[in-house]
């Protein structure tokens, strides 16, 4: 099953118009009626909808810390790569785990 993301709100939209012209099926945390909400709010649809957190918010790395269960998270620092950086890791990415990989874990790219 091709996995799904779910972009946290500091993720830059040109990043997610790029996945979606890949095939990957990304949605903004605005899209879906998350913005500006608590991370928790966000991990919890994210798992109920199974959508994997793409984020640059080291707050997201705490909360697997302490144990919250999420369908996964793709994080990496918000300076590490150029906005085609991005898209190619998170398209390799996709590429490279499953759904069942993801759970719970996470893959800093």
């Amino acid at each position: 099953m091709a996995l799904s993301l779910l972009c946290d709100e500091h993720i830059p939209y040109p990043v997610i118009e790029g996945l979606k012209r890949r095939g990957i099926e990304a949605k903004a945390v605005q899209e879906v009626g998350l913005q500006s909400a608590e991370d928790g709010a966000i991990i919890e649809v994210a798992l109920r909808e199974g959508w994997i957190i793409y984020t640059r918010d080291a707050d997201f790395l705490r909360h697997h810390s302490a144990g919250i269960k999420h369908a996964g998270i793709f994080y990496h620092h918000p300076l590490a790569y150029s906005i085609g950086g991005c898209i190619r890791r998170l398209v390799l990415a996709c590429e490279a785990f499953s759904a069942e990989e993801m759970q719970n874990s996470v893959k800093f790219l």
